[in-house]
């Protein structure tokens, strides 16, 4: 017995324009798709429930495709710094946070908003007894006061490979950690099987809400010890019906491989092995071949020396596994696609370039020669442009997100939000592809490199599951596939602009069944 949905704008996202009225849906499989006359004297005696869309659209669901699952869940359960404009009131707020001599963390402040950068000296005028941590949006920078540093060990003379630490007009340590020295801090705060689990559930949860349904995650290294991590994945999604692909950051894959724990589970599998090369835009750590056009003395941080990544490289190739590297700056992505050019990948098997967000012509053309799936967020665009100019410059701003140039590679292109440090509200992604213009208000960033909607709903349905090997059921709203898809008030092909930030979800569906469900709105 089945559920006959009818009277609604299903479209398939097999090819353009492609839509259906009607479809029959039953043991979490759609059967037919069609009209609904046809379908209904077809199915007559197994349709168990009918549900009037009421002229709703309908698209597969979404999976994100880079994004911090348990970082997320964590993300929701602290104090969110990211519209924070008086750094006085912020930490009077976190202050009322936790107890004792516990760690007291908020999350995603922007110092642009703040019109300073924190420092320790600052924190410590407000909280002085408990270790406090700030981290960035990017979060490849974070600030902790006095007592977060004498926590993390950090001395005058610490110095981090592959990172900074922040340091006043006397040479002392101000409290602000740029990229691998936030490590320690990792270890600091680092979860458990049982809070990460927590965590989950609070991502999937809110995921759901977004029409959410599957993520491609990197948790391994950041959360405590990487088995009990995934132990905590098995736990969450026994229980819930979302798909997961974990990629397998450079520092913990060894012990992951060692215990033989990259075994394919029913809801979630392992991907590939994940380095960093560079930093952000924001911290100006990202990696450029020419210096910041605010700051003319920063080219950027080597996560890496060039031999230890030639070095990690080589190892994932010896065990067997594919590459994905977070690059921004084109110097990031040269040095990275130098490597991929030496060390080819298995036949058959995809490279991860992860950001990709600054290319020149010639990155482009090269990158068209690789077997490789580009993790792109375009909300990114939207969310940083007018910051992208200062860091840039105006000439260079233009080979920043280059979305139509990568997909004309015949690269696969796939869509996420990078959250915690982003929104995971798909809305925006798509706002970022197909208007790429800021949230508010702006010109059109060279309106050339503009997705289509149907290639941008394509970036967040269809392509990560050919990314992960399972379009074969899954991305798609046609015959044989699973029922998993979302209802939506307005079409998104209709809609221009801003307006598609303001399209509400009406439902999520996962295997035919509401994991999901707005509030009714009434008039």
């Amino acid at each position: 017995m089945g559920t006959l949905w009818v009277n609604g704008n299903i479209y398939t996202l097999n090819k353009p324009g492609e839509m259906m009225r009607a479809m029959f849906v039953e043991h979490g499989r759609i059967l037919k798709m069609g009209e609904e006359g046809h379908l209904r004297r077809t199915y007559a005696g197994r349709i168990e429930e009918i549900v009037n869309l009421e002229g709703k659209s309908v698209y597969p669901a979404f999976t994100d495709s880079h994004i911090h699952l348990v970082g997320y869940g964590e993300a929701l359960d602290r104090v969110d710094a990211s519209e924070a404009t008086n750094l006085r009131e912020l930490l009077e707020t976190m202050k009322q946070q936790g107890s004792d001599d516990e760690w007291v963390v908020a999350e995603g402040f922007d110092d642009r908003l703040l019109g300073e950068m924190p420092t320790r000296d600052m924190i410590d005028e407000v909280i002085s007894d408990r270790p406090v941590v700030l981290k960035r949006v990017c979060r490849h920078v974070a600030v902790v006061n006095s007592k977060g540093l004498e926590r993390l060990g950090l001395i005058h003379h610490t110095v981090i490979e592959g990172g900074k630490l922040g340091r006043d007009e006397e040479g002392k340590l101000n409290g602000v950690l740029y990229d691998a020295a936030l490590d320690l801090l990792y270890k600091e705060l680092s979860g458990n099987r049982k809070k990460n689990a927590a965590s989950l559930r609070r991502a999937i949860d809110s995921l759901f809400a977004h029409g959410i349904v599957g993520a491609h995650t990197e948790d391994l290294f950041y959360h405590g010890d990487p088995l009990e991590t995934i132990q905590a994945y098995e736990d969450v999604l026994d229980e819930l019906p979302f798909q997961a692909h974990l990629l397998v950051h450079e520092q913990v894959v060894d012990r992951v491989i060692q215990h033989d724990a990259m075994t394919k589970r029913k809801r979630f599998d392992f991907g590939a092995m994940k380095l960093f090369v560079d930093g952000s835009f924001g911290g100006r750590t990202a990696l450029l071949s020419a210096p910041y056009a605010d700051d003319l003395a920063q080219r950027g941080i080597e996560v890496h020396r060039p031999d230890h990544l030639e070095a990690l490289v080589k190892k994932a190739r010896t065990y067997g596994m594919n590459v994905a590297a977070h690059v921004i700056g084109d110097a990031a992505v040269e040095q990275f696609v130098s490597l991929l050019e030496k060390y080819p990948a298995k036949k058959g098997t995809r490279d991860r370039i992860i950001h990709a967000s600054l290319l020149n012509d010639s990155l482009i053309k090269r990158i068209k020669s690789l077997p490789v799936l580009i993790d792109a967020q375009p909300v990114f665009l939207s969310d940083d442009l007018d910051m992208l100019f200062e860091r840039l410059g105006n000439e260079r701003v233009h080979d920043v997100y280059r979305f139509k140039s990568l997909l004309d590679t015949g690269a696969l292109l796939l869509g996420g939000s990078d959250a915690p440090i982003s929104s995971v509200d798909v809305r925006k992604g798509l706002f970022g592809a197909v208007a790429r213009q800021s949230f508010k208000g702006s010109g059109t960033l060279n309106p050339s490199e503009r997705l289509s909607m149907y290639e941008a709903l394509r970036s967040f349905t269809y392509s990560p599951h050919v990314a992960t090997g399972t379009h074969g059921k899954n991305g798609l709203l046609i015959q044989s596939y699973n029922a998993n898809f979302t209802v939506w008030d307005e079409d998104f092909f209709q809609l221009q602009g801003e307006e598609i930030l303001h399209n509400r979800l009406v439902m999520t569906v996962v295997g035919g069944k509401p994991v999901y469900e707005a509030e009714v709105v009434t008039s």
